[in-house]
């Protein structure tokens, strides 16, 4: 990326970095929350003059995607990048559904997936949750585990119906899930049969295709559930419980989310590990 906040092109890339072999590697990420986040803990770790920029400042054309046999989004640009970048960057994208379904693409070295299906997982846990909680004494749980337990119970079901969706119907669109969602005394539940019935226009048999595809799926699921929960539907449902519904509270709530995260157990994960050594 140009000074003038100008897209790059892969051939610049590739030519800086054959001009000047010896240039501090740039990450490229998927959007700005992941950004924010590397650079502060880059800085926690006193790593410098490391750039992390966002994928959308490379300029990518769909075709070029479709030819690597790739989907035009910022996960797989950052994974094309990487294909066609073999210096100087240092791509990370979230794991996604690649613990449960074979990626489709050959993983280059300097590609990091994160250590669980998305970035926020690295929030799933108990210390974590109780530090972002304690703006909200009212809605502090009884026992935490219990907390993450529930969470996760709805949060596995969406995530199995986002795959079910990219495997049967991948031109359906994702659709809400809050109103499917009930709150009393501190319990959420989720109605998994009547999201379905408005994510297939309630036609029955495609219902019952996703509700056998899914259940068949979920014997299958890998025993550390942060493998498989989408990072946006984590922050969304943790907003429903506390009751976050407008628009620049939800924004506030995301910026500030990672902020609660202890930098100690975050750099023993494995993605950060790489990370470091890469560096």
């Amino acid at each position: 990326m140009s000074d003038s906040g100008r897209k790059a092109t892969i051939a610049e890339i590739n030519t800086k970095y054959q001009l000047e072999p010896n240039l501090s590697k740039t990450i490229y990420v998927e959007g700005s929350s992941d950004k924010s986040f590397l650079e502060w803990f880059l800085k926690k770790c006193g790593i410098k003059n490391i750039a992390v920029f966002e994928i959308n400042m490379v300029e990518i054309e769909a075709q070029q995607l479709f030819e690597k046999n790739l989907d035009d989004n910022h996960r797989d640009r950052i994974i094309l990048l990487s294909f066609l970048v073999n210096q100087g960057i240092i791509g990370i994208i979230d794991s996604d559904f690649d613990f449960i379904k074979k990626p489709t693409y050959t993983k280059p070295p300097h590609l990091l997936l994160t250590d669980y299906s998305a970035m926020e997982l690295y929030a799933f846990n108990k210390d974590t949750l109780e530090k972002i909680l304690l703006g909200y004494p009212s809605k502090q749980p009884e026992s935490y585990q219990n907390f993450l337990d529930m969470l996760g119970s709805i949060l596995v079901e969406i995530f199995l119906i986002r795959f079910a969706k990219k495997q049967i119907e991948p031109s359906l669109p994702h659709i809400d899930f809050n109103k499917d969602l009930s709150l009393k005394s501190k319990l959420v539940t989720f109605d998994r049969d009547s999201y379905l019935k408005k994510y297939v226009s309630s036609q029955q048999d495609k219902v019952e295709k996703f509700n056998s595809f899914i259940d068949e799926r979920k014997k299958d699921i890998p025993d550390d559930i942060r493998k498989v929960i989408h990072g946006h539907d984590f922050i969304n449902l943790l907003q429903f419980y506390l009751g976050i519904k407008q628009k620049d509270a939800k924004n506030v709530f995301e910026k500030s989310f990672y902020s609660s995260l202890d930098f100690n157990l975050l750099k023993k994960e494995g993605m950060f590990q790489k990370l470091i050594k890469m560096l």
